[in-house]
C-alpha cells in the first residue's frame, strides 16, 4: 500500500511538518526507554510488554486511583479466569464473530480460548444467584488482562499490543435505567478526563454490517444513547456501522498536546449476552425481566492510557502519577543524612524519591536528575541543613526556590492527593 497526503498551502504543510517532529520527541518508545518505563523483547513475543518498575510504579498509582473511584461510585471489584472453555465463548458469539482476534488451546481434548474480553466471567457472576429490580443497577468493575491476535504489522509499543489490561466494568438494569446509568458514565469520563488535562469528543458507533440481535433491539439501544447524550448537552458525530457486533456504543477520543486523536474508553449498550445467557431478575410484580449490560471502559487499557500519557506531557508526567516524585541531591556526604530522613518522611505518605548522591560532580549529578524529568530535583546543601529548609529546581514551573523543609513536605502530599 502506498499513502500519500495532500494540503492546500505552504502554512498548512508546514505545521504538519513540525507536528512530525514534536510527535518524534514525544515517541512514548523512545521515552519508555529513556525513563525505563518498559521493554519489548522478540524472544517473548511480539506485542508483550514488560513493566519495568518505574513504569509499574507509574501503572500502580493509576491502577490505585481508579480502584477507589469506582468503589466511591458504587462498583463491586470481580477477578474472573483468564481462559475459558470455547463453548461459552460460541454462546457468547464471540468464537463466530470476532474468533480470528483469539488464541485458543486445548486441555484434556477441550478447546478453551484466552479472553480477549472480560465480559463473560462478569455474566456468569451476575447469574450465579437470583437478582432483584431492587438490586439494579448492580455494577461490576475488574482491571482485566486480555489477549488479542493482533497482526504484526499494527502493533506499535503500547499503543497496539497483544497483551494489555483494560479498565473493564459492566452495568446490569433495567431498560428505564439505561440513559442515567449512561450519564452516570459520562460524568466518570469527564472527571478522570479533566483531571489529566485532556480535551475530548465522543461519538456513537452504530450496527456493523457483521451484527447479533434484531433491529428493533439495535434501535433502542442507540436511541439510549443519543438521548443521553443530548440531555447533557454533549456534541458528538456518529460513526455509521462502527458498533460492536453486540451492540452500538459510544467511543471517547481525546486531543493530546500537539493535536493528535486517539481512541480510548468506550460505552456500549448490549441486549445481546443478556438473552443469549438467559439473564433475569425478579421485577416488583414478581416475574422475571430480562437486564440490559452496558460494557464500560473510561482509560481504554493501562498500557494505551500510559502511552498517551507519555506522549502528551512528553515524559514530565502530573506530580501525582510520576513514578517518582523528586530527586534529592545531596551537595556533600555531609548532607546525606538529611536527604535521607527526607525521603523516608516522604516515603510514609506513599511519595517516591530517589537519592543521586554518587561520586559525580555535583553539577553532573544536577543534570542527571534533570534528564529524569521528575517534577523536582531538591538540592540539599548546609545552608540547607542550618535552616531545615531544601532547595528547589521545579521542572514543571521551570523556577528555583525555596522551602522550609516542612512547607515542601506538605506541598508535595498536597499535590500528590488526586481523588478521581
Amino acid at each position: 500500500r502506498i499513502y500519500g497526503i495532500a494540503f492546500s498551502d505552504d502554512e498548512s504543510l508546514k505545521a504538519h511538518l513540525k507536528m512530525l517532529e514534536e510527535a518524534k520527541k514525544r515517541d512514548h518508545r523512545k521515552l519508555g526507554n529513556e525513563l525505563n518505563l518498559f521493554k519489548f523483547y522478540d524472544e517473548m513475543g511480539a506485542g508483550m510488554p514488560l513493566w519495568l518498575p518505574e513504569g509499574a510504579k507509574l501503572r500502580g498509582k493509576l491502577e490505585s486511583l481508579l480502584y477507589s473511584a469506582h468503589r466511591k461510585r458504587g462498583y463491586e471489584p470481580l477477578i474472573g479466569p483468564e481462559i475459558l472453555r470455547s463453548d461459552l465463548w460460541m454462546r457468547s458469539g464471540h468464537y463466530q464473530n470476532y474468533g480470528e482476534n483469539m488464541y485458543f488451546t486445548k486441555i484434556d481434548n477441550q478447546e478453551y480460548g484466552i479472553k480477549p474480553m472480560n465480559c463473560l466471567s462478569h455474566v456468569k457472576i451476575f447469574d450465579h444467584q437470583i437478582r432483584s429490580y431492587k438490586d439494579l443497577p448492580l455494577k461490576f468493575f475488574e482491571f482485566g488482562t486480555v489477549h488479542r491476535h493482533e497482526k504484526s504489522g499494527v502493533l506499535h509499543g503500547l499503543l497496539r499490543v497483544r497483551e494489555f489490561t483494560q479498565d473493564d466494568a459492566h452495568i446490569f438494569c433495567t431498560p428505564e435505567q439505561i440513559e442515567k446509568q449512561v450519564i452516570e458514565v459520562l460524568s466518570f469520563v469527564d472527571k478522570i478526563m479533566h483531571t489529566f488535562g485532556f480535551d475530548y469528543e465522543m461519538e456513537i458507533s452504530t450496527k456493523p454490517d457483521k451484527a447479533i440481535g434484531e433491529d428493533e433491539i439495535w434501535e433502542i439501544a442507540t436511541e439510549s444513547l443519543r438521548s443521553a447524550l443530548n440531555n447533557l448537552g454533549k456534541d458528538y458525530g456518529i460513526d455509521e456501522g462502527g458498533g460492536a457486533f453486540y451492540g452500538p456504543k459510544i467511543d471517547i477520543k481525546i486531543t493530546d498536546a500537539i493535536g493528535r486523536k486517539w481512541q480510548c474508553g468506550t460505552i456500549q449498550v448490549d441486549f445481546n449476552l443478556p438473552e443469549r445467557f438467559n439473564l433475569h431478575y425478579i421485577d416488583e410484580n414478581n416475574e422475571r425481566k430480562r437486564p440490559v449490560m452496558l460494557h464500560r471502559a473510561i482509560l481504554g487499557s493501562f498500557e494505551r492510557f500510559t502511552a498517551i500519557l507519555t506522549e502528551h506531557f512528553a515524559g514530565e508526567f502530573p506530580l501525582f502519577v510520576a513514578p517518582v516524585k523528586a530527586i534529592l541531591v545531596p551537595i556533600s556526604e555531609n548532607n546525606l543524612d538529611y536527604c535521607k530522613g527526607l525521603q523516608q518522611e516522604l516515603l510514609y505518605d506513599d511519595i517516591k524519591t530517589e537519592i543521586f548522591a554518587g561520586n559525580d560532580s555535583l553539577n553532573k549529578r544536577i543534570r542527571n536528575a534533570e534528564k529524569q524529568r521528575v517534577p523536582y530535583v531538591i538540592i540539599v546543601g548546609e545552608e540547607e541543613m542550618t535552616n531545615n529548609s531544601v532547595a528547589i529546581r521545579d521542572r514543571r514551573k521551570k523556577e528555583k526556590y525555596n522551602l522550609s523543609r516542612d512547607e515542601f513536605i506538605l506541598k508535595i502530599k498536597e499535590e500528590n492527593e488526586v481523588k478521581l
